[in-house]
């Protein structure tokens, strides 16, 4: 399965991810998005405007 990771100095806290996908995403105590599970099934179904989003 794909891993994500989120880059969070690329985070801009725009809330794309976290409303695109709320069992993946959500912010962490700074504001920014935070990955809230290691793996995830085929694509996301959205691109980070900001590129702070990485699925390998």
């Amino acid at each position: 399965m794909p891993k994500v990771k989120v880059n969070t100095e690329a985070c801009a806290s725009c809330g794309l991810c976290v409303s695109s996908c709320p069992d993946v995403f959500e912010f962490d105590d700074e504001g920014h998005a935070k990955a809230v599970v290691e793996e995830v099934e085929g694509d996301l179904g959205f691109e980070c405007p900001f590129g702070a989003i990485e699925v390998e």
